[in-house]
This record gives structure tokens, C-alpha cells and sequence, in this order.
């Protein structure tokens, strides 16, 4: 059986929403800093003082507000389900179909190597779902050695456990915190609402995050 999550809602629950909230204002940082980057020369590039912005620097400031809205939509879904006001689904979801979109999501800067297997089916919230392997394809890359491709392995007993890895294992231990990101957060929020867990074993440009779903 599953093991449960209760015992987060102390310390280690608290802990966790510290290390969230600083992946969340680190992130929004970079929005922030090229809209800023985009007012400048947008300035320098006018003759008369007002602001100029050429089809460059206009497709930098929607990409910049596209993505400070995501991480507003993010941090909204994610109050909303830790305060009880969002209901998710219980499926049933097909695991590879889950998979197919979030390759999707995460294309092109990290590659998910890997398969599940056919018609694997869970009472899981699939947009959720798709979101969450998509965050933890990101958290691995981001915290293991970088290369853009992670490992993906399924295995189905009692619980569907899924596995993230990048880099090869070594005796360094670190521990999870903010600079894993806020999708590893937003992810972990989902799967154990979800019924799930979700370890992680990191060390230097190493990382593996197993996750167990209820089958």
C-alpha cells in the first residue's frame, strides 16, 4: 500500500512551503528583469523619448508576460488546492497518453527517454498528471547533470511508480530546496492530492524522483 503523506503536515510540510515560496519568487525574477530589459531599449531605440519596440523586442515582452502569467496561474491552482478549493478527477487516465502530452510541455529543452506501458490506466487527474511528469522531467534535468534528457521508468504493482533520473549515482547527498524549481513543488502538490508520494534522491549532478501513484 501506498505510504501515507500525513505525516508532512508539521514540520516538513511547513518546510516545504518555504522552499516553494523561494522557487516562486526566484522564477518570477526572470520575467521581470527582461521586461525591464525590454522597457530600456526600447527607450534607447526612440528619438523622441517615447518607447519603440521593434517585432524583436515585442516578442520579448509577450513571451516574458506569458510566463509571469503561468507563474501567477501556478501559484493560484496551487493556493486554491492546498486551501480545498479545487476538486481534481479521479480518471480513469492512460498513463502513456499522459506521457505523450507531457513530452509535449516540456519540448524542446528536456527530453523524456522512456516508456509506459500500454493501456495503464489510474484514477488520476490527467491534466494534473500530465503537469506534474512534466515538472519532475524539468526537476530532474534541472538538479542532475543538465543534459536535457531524462530516464523514464514505470513500474506496476500495488502503486504505479514512475522514475526520473539524470546522472549516474554517487555518494554526494543534497537536500531538496528551492533551487529544484517551483514545478517540482506544483508537482509534488498534485500527486499527493492525487493519493501519491514522491521521494527524491539527489547528490552531485544526480537526481532520481520516484513516484508512486495508487494503481
Amino acid at each position: 500500500m501506498l505510504a501515507t503523506m500525513h505525516g508532512d503536515l508539521g514540520e516538513e510540510r511547513e518546510l516545504y512551503r518555504r522552499e516553494a515560496m523561494g522557487a516562486f519568487a526566484h522564477e518570477i525574477r526572470t520575467p521581470l528583469t527582461s521586461i525591464r530589459m525590454v522597457i530600456e531599449l526600447a527607450r534607447r531605440q526612440a528619438d523622441d523619448g517615447e518607447m519603440l519596440l521593434d517585432a524583436e523586442l515585442a516578442e520579448m515582452l509577450v513571451t516574458s508576460v506569458d510566463d509571469l502569467q503561468h507563474l501567477a496561474d501556478d501559484l493560484q491552482e496551487s493556493s486554491r488546492l492546498e486551501r480545498g478549493r479545487l476538486s481534481l478527477s479521479r480518471g480513469p487516465t492512460d498513463l502513456s497518453a499522459a506521457l505523450d502530452a507531457a513530452r509535449s510541455l516540456g519540448a524542446p529543452h528536456v527530453i523524456i527517454d522512456g516508456a509506459a506501458p500500454a493501456g495503464l490506466e489510474g484514477p488520476w487527474d490527467a491534466p494534473r498528471l500530465v503537469r506534474a511528469i512534466a515538472g519532475f522531467a524539468e526537476t530532474a534535468n534541472r538538479i542532475g547533470n543538465g543534459s536535457g534528457t531524462i530516464d523514464f521508468e514505470c513500474e506496476r504493482g500495488e502503486d504505479v511508480v514512475l522514475r526520473f533520473l539524470s546522472g549516474e549515482a554517487n555518494e554526494t547527498r543534497k537536500a531538496i530546496g528551492a533551487d529544484a524549481g517551483f514545478a517540482y513543488f506544483r508537482s509534488r502538490q498534485f500527486v499527493i492530492a492525487m493519493g501519491g508520494t514522491v521521494e527524491c534522491a539527489r547528490g552531485d549532478r544526480y537526481c532520481s524522483l520516484t513516484v508512486a501513484l495508487p494503481g
